[in-house]
């Protein structure tokens, strides 16, 4: 076996102490039957080798790792109380939101050597950090560089790894790989106590680790998806304290490299959110019309978790609301689902007859509301989302939306705005919109 390198197979009944020190997951992993006699020295050398060899290879240049206790990725939707807190579509306005957005306390540092590697610790003296707004680039708030580059990468060129020695004249020559230490305190609402509260990160360039009251969370590469993790064991009453430390490269700034402003930080909302031990985890719509276009059979997947540890029986009550309000259909799905599980199913479906079609001429909406009810027939949440009914196809080589012809014209936006980065709201995208 080649120095350093790990071997894919190992000794089944070692698998558990060789992950401790790797990236494998159990899924990589095989077993296979060695003597009794060869157990104690294959021990060793496995243990030795995973300790040396991924000891020096962090997450962030580490291609089989995207992150660490991140729960799956989920539609865009939140829990409130009723039907019509659902409907007003505003999740900052849901009683089980709290935004963390603000002034936080920061410490730039020019590469991973030298940043505080404890400040994570609730007691870590930080007084003497200066305070940056999040969502914000740090770029944009006076620490380090802000850099535009379409070819070459700004680092030198190996993949995975981001820290070999660049040419002279790059940036990332003198400032690595440069890290962003945050910390802020916040309270968890007293209202939401037993319930499921989770943290989320809309955007953050390009990777991080998280801690909660000095206890390690999880950790996030992939800036322009959500991470979300939960926060609910790692809580307590009174302050809780965060940590998050941001990397600007990592192997996925491979991946995500284009011709634009690089710039780094948390630059996207960050929020808790709350759940009951019942909740509707996730859902899929399929929306999908007959051969002619005209008719459509409505259906769902829906996954609902069960946090509490016992089983639960739970039922989600469907509807589908046209641009009026006027109920369109109606649908419900039980369940049944182990304690501290999730279950999904799909409903049997509905036929909607002629429903408006949506297309970038008339982009027709519908909203299915979503309420989760448990054994007792209590409202435990209710959610919703918009929905459009539309196939898209190639056929001959031609791009069709609901069987008509349609031809792509667009322009790169790269999400950016002159003031603020990579920091963008509403009305500056309507602002571009109207510009184009």
């Amino acid at each position: 076996m080649p120095a350093g390198q790990i071997p894919a197979r190992t000794v089944s009944c070692y698998n558990d102490a060789l992950l401790r020190h790797s990236s494998l997951s159990p899924q990589t992993t095989t077993t296979m039957r060695l003597p009794q006699h060869c157990l104690k020295i294959v021990s060793v050398l496995l243990v030795t080798a995973a300790s040396h060899t991924f000891a020096q290879v962090p997450d962030w240049e580490n291609q089989q790792i995207v992150g660490r206790n991140k729960l799956p990725g989920r539609t865009t939707a939140f829990p409130f109380p009723d039907k019509a807190q659902a409907l007003k579509t505003d999740r900052d306005q849901s009683e089980w939101v709290q935004s963390l957005n603000g002034s936080w306390r920061f410490h730039w540092s020019p590469d991973p050597k030298s940043r505080p590697v404890d400040f994570f610790q609730p007691d870590y003296d930080i007084g003497a950090w200066d305070e940056i707004a999040v969502p914000g680039n740090w770029q944009l708030q006076g620490y380090g560089v802000p850099l535009y580059s379409n070819q070459p990468y700004p680092f030198k060129k190996d993949p995975p790894r981001v820290m070999g020695e660049p040419p002279r004249n790059f940036t990332n020559y003198d400032q690595r790989n440069p890290v962003g230490s945050y910390r802020r305190s916040f309270r968890v609402p007293s209202a939401w106590k037993n319930r499921q509260i989770f943290l989320q990160f809309d955007g953050v360039d390009s990777a991080f680790y998280l801690w909660i009251n000095g206890k390690s969370i999880g950790y996030s590469q992939g800036s322009r998806t959500p991470a979300l993790f939960d926060i609910t064991s790692a809580l307590h009453g009174g302050d809780n304290v965060m940590a998050v430390e941001v990397y600007r490269y990592c192997d996925g700034s491979y991946l995500e490299d284009q011709d634009f402003w690089r710039l780094s930080g948390i630059f996207r909302d960050v929020f808790l959110w709350s759940s009951d031990q019942l909740h509707i985890r996730d859902f899929f719509v399929h929306t999908e019309l007959d051969s002619e276009y005209r008719d459509a059979n409505f259906s769902l997947d829906i996954e609902v978790a069960n946090y509490s540890k016992e089983r639960q029986a739970c039922a989600v009550d469907i509807e589908l609301l046209d641009a009026e309000g006027r109920t369109v259909a109606t649908d419900s799905l039980p369940f049944e689902i182990a304690a501290s599980d999730s279950k999904t199913s799909r409903t049997k479906g509905v036929h909607i007859s002629a429903p408006l079609k949506w297309s970038a001429e008339a982009p027709h909406l519908y909203q299915v509301v979503l309420t989760l009810k448990d054994a007792s027939g209590r409202i435990v949440e209710v959610t919703r989302h918009n929905v459009g009914f539309r196939k898209v196809e190639i056929t001959k080589g031609q791009l069709l939306v609901n069987g008509q012809p349609v031809y792509m014209k667009g322009a790169n936006r790269h999400e950016h705005e002159p003031l603020t980065g990579h920091v963008v709201d509403v009305e500056s995208m309507e602002r571009d919109i109207c510009l184009m």
